[in-house]
């Protein structure tokens, strides 16, 4: 498998997309690589070309296949674009998460629902100290 036909720009992209969907930083990353973060945004961004090897340790460090990255669709993983095509609020389809992602996921919105609760309760007290 070659990259040499395929855009760096948007190999980029699509490695960047998934790292942000699985949370992760780009030190962190390059740091797993053996490169500087510099030189890891450089492939992000598409300045940098990546031979196949490379490609492969990104894909392994991301957790997902080499094909995963050349094919990736975020129209896919964000299947909400049209409800005749999704769930009600939308579904994350054809790509895995591990156990770990998922309980940070939970614990990010469990923490953003208790938020969201106490910023209620400070509505409601501001509201009946107005009346």
């Amino acid at each position: 498998m070659s990259t040499n036909n395929i855009d760096s720009t948007i190999i980029g992209n699509n490695i960047r997309k998934i790292r942000e969907i699985k949370g992760l930083k780009q030190e962190n990353l390059a740091k797993n690589l053996g490169i500087t973060t510099n030189g890891y945004g450089k492939i992000e961004r598409g300045e940098s070309s990546i031979n196949i090897d490379r490609l492969n340790q990104i894909a392994e460090a991301l957790g997902v296949s080499t094909l995963d990255i050349l094919q990736f669709d975020a129209g896919v993983v964000y299947n909400i674009q049209s409800m005749q095509n999704s769930a009600p609020h939308g579904t994350v389809n054809n790509y895995s998460f591990t156990q770990e992602e998922r309980d940070i996921l939970l614990n990010q919105i469990n923490g953003l629902r208790d938020i969201i609760q106490q910023q209620k309760e400070i509505i409601s007290l501001l509201t009946m100290k107005i009346k």
